[in-house]
């Protein structure tokens, strides 16, 4: 009986695992800089990695990164090995800098299926904000992965680009289609900043002031979107509008989960972020406290446990009747226009 009634894994689209919180970066939007005085490096270690494995043949989809930089974990390679013998799709999104000739060989031979990178810019403006990190060594490694798919038969890799915009980026919108057709991605997505750590930021938040502005900005995406389309480089946008009436949420919190790399297990990046201490972010210019979510920790208990535990549960029916529970409320992620 107790076989019949155990609590199955459930069929998630994919776990977010951060396995590292360590970055060489200071990217000037992000969380890792603002709150450095009180922010946790750590990896995640491979041992307790491994106690996510059962849930795995379940899972679509292992992404293999949080708020730091992945290939800061020495063990990446065995995680992606573990994944992959699951049955599982494997990504990673990196800022490039740690990658070289072996690493990147290595990634196409053992099968990753996606690699993003992270950029602000198409010029030196990249290397500004995403302070630590160079557009150059973010090109020469695609380029390299290129030769690698075509040394190793490999089309299955995909190479997309997170491209974060600022308000102090518009300017280089138009040049975008043309810098993607160049480097020979498989998608882009483009995103607005959605969470302010510091209250200079909030004026990169805003693409347009108004409905005017705004409705200006969504035809200029359109038409980004369409060219690089036509490139057979597709765009997908994600803006935080002001036009928008607040959603429930644009995450896919009822089936997908986040581990941290303390081993914590949330619904969403943005209820774990690690760090200690008080600290603080700006939500329609108004500070707020920041707070963390999680429901356990694979340290002490299985993910499958942790799932199906009554306080999970309880949070997830919350947003499957439409309604938010109060550590979402002031969160930009409920104001995401998709621009369909």
């Amino acid at each position: 009986m107790r076989r019949l009634f155990r609590k199955k894994f459930p069929r998630l689209d994919w776990i977010q695992v951060e396995i590292s919180s360590y970055c060489n970066a200071s990217c000037v939007y992000c969380p890792h800089t603002a709150y450095k005085d009180n922010w946790q490096n750590r990896c995640l270690p491979l041992e307790i990695f491994k106690k996510l494995v059962p849930a795995f043949a379940k899972t679509k989809l292992i992404y293999l990164q949080g708020w730091g930089e992945p290939f800061t974990n020495p063990h990446f390679f065995d995680m992606l090995t573990l994944a992959k013998n699951a049955g599982c799709m494997v990504g990673t999104t990196t800022n490039g800098t740690l990658l070289n000739t072996e690493i990147i060989e290595r990634l196409v031979a053992e099968g990753l299926d996606i690699i993003c990178f992270s950029l602000a810019g198409v010029d030196k403006k990249n290397d500004l904000i995403r302070k630590g990190t160079q557009l150059q060594k973010v090109l020469s490694s695609i380029e390299q992965l290129h030769r690698a798919k075509n040394k190793y038969g490999n089309d299955n890799l995909k190479i997309n680009i997170a491209f974060m915009l600022l308000h102090s980026g518009l300017d280089d919108l138009e040049k975008l289609p043309d810098f993607l057709r160049n480097i020979g991605v498989s998608q882009t997505v483009i995103s607005s900043l959605s969470l302010v750590v510091d209250p200079a930021m909030a004026v990169e938040l805003a693409l347009a002031s108004g409905e005017k502005e705004y409705l200006e900005l969504k035809s200029r995406l359109f038409e980004i979107r369409e060219l690089s389309t036509k490139q057979d480089s597709g765009i997908y946008l994600h803006i935080v509008s002001p036009l928008l009436k607040p959603s429930v949420c644009s995450e896919n919190i009822s089936n997908a989960m986040v581990v941290g790399s303390d081993g914590s297990v949330s619904p969403c990046v943005m209820t774990r972020i690690p760090v200690k201490g008080e600290n603080f972010y700006y939500f329609s210019g108004q500070k707020q406290r920041l707070q963390n979510l999680a429901f356990g920790n694979i340290y002490d208990e299985s993910l499958n446990t942790i799932w199906h535990q009554k306080e999970y549960r309880q949070f997830i029916r919350t947003f499957r009747k439409g309604c938010v529970p109060n550590i979402c409320r002031n969160c930009n992620k409920r104001f995401i226009d998709s621009l369909a």
